[in-house]
């Protein structure tokens, strides 16, 4: 970079809009004169523009975009300083968010080819963000798209325009072929009958889509001028529908009618739950509702009843790793954690191993919020505040219920974790769930919460923290040389260097175009040693701790092995457990 300095990006209001064809402007007119401009105000070197103009003769694309993936411009510069030196004024919003009715004057289809958003109207003439702002053949059929011939265009980088993208359009592997349209979906409907017949249609639709695609989350959220629905899958988000925003308030209302919900209450957040039979599978939902500033947020959570929550076998956990947990599934008594963010795996490990542990001669009891899975031979109890069943009140009536293991759900107070440990102390088996991000920090959290060390120190037989990541589509992933970044950032020996498996994504029918299908977990294990437990009775010293444990394999180690195997990549490691400091 030329630049010693760039300010970052400034949000600028709609009013704000500067077109680049502003009278009086010396304007560059071609792309050798936008190459001149950036040289002569020392943004780039001459050498870098012929570098960037080569690549972009021989391959394609747009030269603003190929100076920032070059390294050679920064999304600051090109948002911001360059447009100013230029005399472009570009539009420097960096998430667009026009009104629908401008929007629709301009197909997705154009939109997306030209990557060319409209923002405003102003006087008869359509301004629109562009991310090459002198592509005149572009210009021209936006007119033509438009039925408007006064275009003024103002420059808009690539990342915003993907944002804008993802942020306003159904994602492309998500789209089930009609846009947000029901039937399609009339945004504008005659009769009342009429609009809830709308409404029944589009949360059929929303529902039937999502447990076909294997999603665990629906989200709902509304907009100024749009609403969003978007699906997590395999724990990542992608857009499926943006329906008109005058269909949101309905839609979200008729979710709560079947989750037995108040629907003239919208100013609070309301929890509510129900069942339904897609594709002759039975599926239970948790919903959630949240007020915003434009409406109602509903997230709803696919709970698959009769889904097999999988043996101790299918968790891929480590030849070692397994032997251990096997081992202490099966002492008399005792407190095993597991423990990991919301949506983690936490509770499919756990009820791998009350399969495990599951006989005719043992006395299982679980307490969880909710039920996800059942399983038969074991007495699950559901926790209900209002009537009186919380986690404390349930687990003392447990404990006389003569129980040999009991499953905590989650250790949520000082209350449930100082039962759960003298119940651990008393002759039974106890297995619970902490949020906290890893094993260190699962005796930092108790600690925390007012457990005696010394209890802990005498009570913890094991603790695993696990995580889950992307696997790798096997119909599309390809062989590809271990990236030199990741050589770096994950510290590789030379044997790992010459890994031959390594692979990245494609993307292709059978993800949905993602490069991902299903997930496979990491974790770090821990069976406390007599030298963690000698730290535990002193007190339990963080650093102390941390040094006690190093010899355990971590997550981002076993994130690693996965990796260099082909079961997932390095960018995913990344994404989901962080860089390293």
């Amino acid at each position: 970079m030329s630049s010693d300095h760039e300010p970052g990006p400034v949000d600028l209001p709609m009013d704000a809009l500067v077109p680049i064809t502003t009278p009086g402007q010396a304007q560059p007119k071609t792309l050798d004169d936008l190459g001149k401009m950036l040289v002569k105000t020392n943004i780039i070197t001459q050498a870098q523009f012929d570098h960037a103009r080569s690549f972009q003769q021989e391959y394609g694309g747009r030269l603003g975009t190929i100076l920032v993936a070059m390294g050679y411009l920064t999304e600051a510069q090109a948002n911001n300083p360059l447009s100013r030196k230029m005399g472009l004024n570009a539009s420097e919003i960096d998430t667009l968010a026009p009104k629908q009715e401008i929007l629709d004057m301009v197909p997705e289809e154009a939109i997306r080819r030209y990557q060319a958003v409209p923002l405003k109207l102003s006087s008869g003439r359509l301004v629109v963000g562009m991310t090459d702002p002198f592509d005149d053949y572009a210009i021209n059929e936006l007119k033509f798209e438009s039925g408007i011939q006064h275009i003024e265009s103002c420059y808009i980088t690539y990342e915003t325009f993907k944002r804008f993208i993802d942020t306003r359009f159904t994602n492309e592997a998500f789209s089930d072929g009609t846009g947000f349209a029901v039937d399609p979906v009339k945004t504008v409907a005659d009769t009342e009958d009429e609009m809830g017949e709308i409404i029944v249609g589009l949360v059929d639709r929303v529902l039937k889509n999502a447990v076909q695609r294997r999603a665990s989350d629906i989200h709902i959220e509304p907009y100024e001028n749009f609403c969003r629905i978007r699906f997590r899958v395999d724990g990542a988000l992608y857009n499926f529908l943006t329906p008109p925003s005058n269909l949101h308030n309905p839609l979200v209302s008729r979710i709560k009618v079947l989750s037995a919900m108040d629907i003239s209450e919208k100013r609070k957040a309301q929890d509510g739950q129900m069942h339904q039979v897609i594709g002759g599978e039975e599926i239970d939902f948790r919903v959630s509702t949240l007020p915003t500033i434009y409406g109602e947020k509903a997230v709803l959570r696919l709970f698959r009843k009769d889904e097999n929550l999988g043996d101790l076998e299918q968790l891929g956990l480590e030849p070692h790793q397994l032997k251990m947990l096997c081992q202490v599934a099966q002492l008399p008594q005792g407190l095993m954690l597991v423990t990991g963010p919301t949506g983690s795996g936490k509770t499919t490990s756990l009820h791998a191993t009350l399969n495990f542990i599951n006989e005719p001669d043992v006395n299982i009891v679980t307490i969880e919020d909710p039920v996800e899975s059942t399983i038969p031979g074991v007495n699950h109890v559901q926790i209900h505040e209002r009537g009186g069943v919380s986690f404390a009140a349930a687990l003392r009536s447990i404990l006389r219920q003569d129980p040999d293991v009991v499953f905590v759900g989650e250790m949520r107070d000082s209350e449930v974790a100082g039962i759960a440990v003298k119940a651990a102390m008393t002759g039974h088996l106890v297995l619970s769930t902490l949020h906290t991000n890893g094993v260190v920090e699962s005796f930092i959290r108790l600690i925390d919460m007012g457990l005696d060390t010394y209890l802990m120190a005498g009570t913890i037989e094991l603790i695993i923290a696990q995580r889950l990541l992307r696997r790798m589509c096997p119909h599309c992933a390809k062989t590809v040389p271990v990236p030199e970044d990741a050589i770096h950032e994950f510290k590789l020996n030379d044997e790992q260097r010459q890994c031959r498996t390594y692979k990245e994504p494609s993307g292709c029918q059978h993800c949905m175009h993602t490069g991902y299908r299903g997930r496979v977990a990491v974790y770090e294990m821990l069976r406390p040693d007599s030298e963690v437990r000698r730290i535990l009775r002193k007190g339990g010293d963080e650093q102390q701790l941390v040094e006690a444990t190093r010899s355990m394999v971590s997550m981002r180690q076993s994130g690693v092995k996965r990796a260099l195997a082909g079961q997932t990549t390095f960018a995913e490691v990344r994404r989901v457990l962080g860089i390293e400091a």
